[in-house]
């Protein structure tokens, strides 16, 4: 009788296939680096998965890769002897025949010319770059052709920009649309971009000023908790605008469960659960690395008893909130679970959403982090990660926060987004445990009208010098239009509280709907410890009694009940 293998409801998904550094080369011949990963479900460990790359050029490459804990990876080199646009495609197929197939382009040209300009902050308001101006960093910059956006970098420290690019060819460069997400407005050229009809051109340079105010941003990421074990949390804070502020993040670890055990960066204070770090003269000029200040890692305890699968909570808050254009994300709770055991090498994503698909209204902003640790046995020289940004995603909101080391940031077509760190020279974990980590972390929203059901899921590739790809775990999400609608089906209008945190009183804003409603604030206990009456559109709530920490804030009006969090400090 044959023995034979059953593999039940398999699939099989290419999630990453693209070449390491670029979409376009000069001249030929030129060496490409493909890389490709992906999951497969269904099958066991070390099932052949057979990969097949055409080229484009007539070359076909063939190779069997084993399944490792549900991923497959390969990374074979090209030698292009001939200028053209090429398209490549990958078809990965496990072992009962149950296929995935990827396509992705290369341009190899004859010759190749540099496009180059500078972005700055053009102080006098001449559309020049001359005495009194300032260089602005890691402004986006992008690279259309025929219409379609075939490249995307960032100024580097010196507010240059570069593409390299076949000649012959008209092509535009533009300052990226997510520009306001940096502080900043094109003023020059008026209609933000270059046409650019022949290479090298260089002197495209982009003025910009700087929106008026501040906005503060609380930034913060944590590794999941092992009980019994020590784990990382990361705070940071940003202002994304050119005004100057002073002041202070609080991270409150009023977690039972977790125990505070040393800082990189000591806190100035400690207040009970509360560390406290004073900061000054905050802008986005004044860092190398995305404009933000970074408090390096918390050590925290998890306490043995912790449940595996219990989430674990802690917030971070930014102050001053007073006058900040968008006290909003002054604000963050950043929640993850306990496990068994940690993967130095993690993605995740806040909001998590609920249930196990990660459900999350209409129109969500997503933030998303790369956590990666060099477990080798030497310094990594250079490190770099490929994420494959849905499509369901906008890329106009694509905005990078905040990095553990320096990198430049550049979007491949395909949406793929690469972060790059050179140079990194991170250390491994058994030379120092405390500096073998680095991370990475981005912003960007989902597209307006998704449908209800809509998956957003993510994936990223890490890249440490010529070693085959870490795969991170996947996160997901998914569009949930109930979240967002009252029992109506029209879009339900959000609580209003503000401010948030606070430590005196408390104004609630409702809509005309939920006045006669009951406004309740609920502690982590599920205690109701106040409640008033909405007698009119806006409540006010005296909580100058209350015990500082998290409370659920909740709007009963009999019909459905609408919630926020709320932070009180003292």
């Amino acid at each position: 009788m044959m023995n034979e293998r059953v593999y039940a409801q398999t699939s099989v998904n290419i999630q990453q296939f693209s070449d390491s550094l670029q979409s376009s080369y000069c001249p030929p011949p030129v060496n490409a680096w493909i890389y490709m990963y992906g999951q497969a479900t269904g099958y066991v460990n070390n099932s052949p998965m057979n990969v097949q790359i055409d080229f484009g050029d007539g070359f076909t490459y063939s190779n069997t890769v084993l399944l490792s804990g549900g991923w497959f990876s390969d990374y074979p080199t090209h030698t292009y002897n001939f200028s053209g646009i090429y398209l490549l495609r990958c078809i990965v197929e496990g072992p009962d025949a149950n296929a995935d197939t990827a396509y992705y382009s290369i341009v190899i040209g004859d010759t190749c010319g540099n496009i180059s300009g500078k972005t700055y902050n053009d102080m006098n308001a001449d559309c020049l770059f001359n005495a009194g101006d300032v260089i602005i960093s890691y402004a986006p910059v992008e690279l259309i052709y025929n219409s379609q956006n075939i490249g995307w970098t960032s100024s580097d420290v010196n507010g240059d920009y570069f593409f390299s690019a076949p000649t012959g060819n008209t092509y535009e460069v533009k300052i990226g649309n997510q520009i306001s997400n940096y502080g900043y407005a094109i003023t020059c050229p008026i209609s933000g971009q270059y046409s650019v009809p022949s290479l090298p051109s260089s002197g495209n340079d982009f003025g910009l000023t700087c929106l008026n105010g501040f906005d503060l941003q609380a930034h913060l990421w944590s590794q999941r908790y092992r009980p019994g074990f020590i784990s990382y949390i990361y705070p940071a804070v940003s202002n994304a605008f050119c005004m100057p502020v002073s002041g202070q993040a609080k991270l409150v670890i009023d977690d039972f469960r977790l125990t505070y055990v040393a800082s990189q960066n000591p806190p100035n204070q400690i207040s009970g659960d509360t560390l406290i770090w004073n900061f000054s003269n905050l802008s986005n000029t004044n860092y190398w690395n995305w404009w933000y200040n970074s408090f390096g890692y918390v050590q925290v305890l998890t306490d043995v008893n912790a449940v595996i699968g219990d989430s674990i909570c802690v917030t971070l808050i930014v102050e001053p909130i007073s006058g900040d254009v968008n006290p909003a994300n002054n604000t963050i709770v950043f929640c993850n679970e306990t496990s068994n055991s940690l993967d130095p090498n993690v993605k995740g994503v806040s909001p998590v959403g609920e249930g196990p698909g990660g459900n999350v209204p209409p129109n969500t902003e997503f933030t998303y982090n790369i956590q990666f640790q060099n477990t080798g046995t030497d310094t990594a020289y250079n490190i770099f990660i490929l994420d494959t940004l849905e499509a369901d995603l906008n890329m106009n909101t694509f905005t990078p926060i905040a990095s553990s080391h320096a990198m430049q940031t550049d979007i491949l077509p395909g949406n793929i987004a690469r972060f790059t760190f050179s140079n990194i020279m991170l250390v491994d974990s058994f030379m120092n445990e405390s500096l073998s980590h680095g991370w990475v972390s981005y912003k960007i929203s989902a597209k307006l009208g998704l449908s209800n059901g809509t998956q957003i899921s993510n994936t990223a590739g890490i890249y440490f010098d010529f070693n085959p790809p870490v795969i991170t775990n996947t996160t997901i999400n998914t569009i949930n239009i109930l979240l967002g609608m009252n029992e109506n089906g029209h879009v339900q209008s959000n609580v209003v509280v503000y401010p948030n945190p606070a430590n005196t009183n408390v104004l609630v804003t409702l809509n005309e709907k939920q006045t006669g409603a009951d406004v309740m604030l609920v502690n982590a206990l599920g205690q109701t410890v106040l409640k008033e009456k909405a007698k009119q559109k806006e409540v006010n709530l005296d909580v100058r009694n209350l015990l500082p920490g998290i409370y659920n804030l909740i709007v009963n009006d009999e019909r459905q009940n609408t919630s926020a969090k709320l932070v009180l400090i003292k």
